[in-house]
């Protein structure tokens, strides 16, 4: 399955996105909601069943890290670790500025350092270009899954 990512203005609307990522088969696990407002994100994550960014996907370094970054640092930090480039990460962070929520769909089959040294290693760069509908789709190689990240 690929990664997905959609901007929604209302928390009904990042309800139907989570239901709508469900119906094409994504678990709960794999669904992830940020805002700028803490209440916004942890009040959509406990009503939905969502997964949370935490060490898991972040690591410990970036997770201790985080206690003393702003939250808009924090926001592109725990992008970044859901697999989005530096650039998608800052372009969605201006987003949440404006009181947009993501809903991001990350379904890691990778080992996240493995990922991580991949994507230094080989120079990979992304523009960011967000299609008309919204929704951004990722699908770029990485180690271990056949070319298809």
């Amino acid at each position: 399955m690929d990664n997905k990512a959609k901007l929604v203005s209302y928390e009904e609307q990042a309800i139907q996105e989570i239901r709508s990522f469900q119906r094409e088969g994504y678990t709960l696990d794999e669904i992830y909601v940020l805002a700028h407002d803490d209440e916004t994100t942890e009040g959509l994550t406990k009503l939905m069943s969502t997964n949370t960014v935490g060490v898991m996907e972040e690591g410990i370094g970036d997770a201790f890290a985080n206690l003393f970054r702003s939250r808009g640092d924090q926001l592109r930090s725990k992008m970044q670790s859901l697999g989005l480039s530096k650039a998608q990460a800052d372009h969605f962070e201006k987003e949440l500025d404006k009181g947009k929520i993501l809903v991001m769909v990350w379904n890691d089959n990778l080992d996240h350092d493995d990922m991580n040294a991949h994507r230094r290693n080989s120079g990979i760069r992304d523009e960011v270009v967000v299609p008309k509908d919204g929704v951004y789709v990722t699908n770029r190689p990485g180690p271990g899954r056949n070319n298809v990240w």
